[in-house]
């Protein structure tokens, strides 16, 4: 804890990535709780409001929805599918990428060819084609499908940081002890290489928010009535001269979650790797 209070004031920008993130960790569980309006309650009198207009603190939408309801609500859904799809997409990532590079030969021949055919597709076109396919945008989909697009990327960092280990002593010593392959993998060389693997699943956090905002405004993500940040600055893109904050409310709400987790990201990377 000293070395992360000591890390924390050589980086006081990281101080406010944290602050942000775990503000919008607030909104999105006890958020909902303290706000008069619910994502679908229309207001048809005040329809594009402005900020403060009957207690609308942030304006409404076309509809006359609540703004801040929406991007309150909103946080829930997209927080939920970006942590998922970082824990998710890091455990396979690691299965994969520690099984190819330890074992080497075939196994390995065939996963880089495997992960060089899906790094080809950029990974917001790999996610439009399985939703395409699979027509659900739920969140459980949403899940399962960013992570299929971010495994090759994980599986590869995996990879590189066993490789990196795999010629250690310490390795030589388990073989030599009979340790099964699972645990030398996993018990002795996984714990050496946390820092990397931490890095990058808070990067795909980061990458995920993008991504389901991504979906979201190119109107194959989470579908209405749920609230959806992507989807909240296209539908409203038609009302920005009459009631801008509705999409530059949205607008920001992504930007800075992404930047402060990119932040965040950053910190942990000279905490964890940088300066040990």
């Amino acid at each position: 804890m000293k070395y992360i209070l000591y890390q924390l004031k050589k980086h006081p920008l990281a101080i406010v990535g944290i602050a942000i993130i775990v503000f919008w960790l607030i909104m999105a569980f006890i958020g909902p709780s303290l706000i008069s309006f619910t994502y679908t309650e229309m207001d048809s009198e005040f329809q594009m409001a402005s900020p403060g207009v009957n207690g609308h603190l942030l304006g409404t939408d076309s509809l006359g929805r609540d703004l801040l309801a929406r991007i309150v609500y909103g946080s829930r859904s997209i927080l939920t599918v970006a942590l998922l799809t970082s824990i998710f997409s890091t455990f396979v990532g690691v299965i994969l990428g520690f099984s190819a590079g330890y074992f080497g030969g075939r196994t390995d021949a065939v996963f880089l060819r495997a992960m060089d055919i899906l790094m080809a597709i950029p990974p917001l076109v790999l996610s439009m084609v399985i939703l395409g396919i699979l027509g659900d945008s739920s969140i459980a989909s949403l899940t399962i499908i960013v992570s299929i697009a971010f495994v090759p990327a994980t599986a590869r960092v995996s990879r590189g940081v066993l490789l990196t280990e795999k010629s250690q002593e310490y390795v030589s010593a388990a073989r030599i002890r009979g340790e099964s392959h699972l645990y030398i993998m996993f018990v002795e060389i996984l714990p050496n290489t946390t820092g990397p693997i931490i890095v990058e699943a808070t990067a795909r956090f980061a990458y995920s928010i993008m991504m389901v905002a991504s979906l979201g405004f190119l109107g194959v993500g989470m579908q209405p009535p749920t609230p959806d940040w992507g989807m909240m600055v296209i539908e409203n893109k038609p009302i920005i001269s009459q009631a801008p904050g509705a999409v530059l409310f949205p607008a920001l709400a992504i930007a800075s979650l992404v930047i402060a987790i990119s932040i965040f990201s950053d910190f942990v990377s000279k905490v964890l790797i940088h300066e040990r």
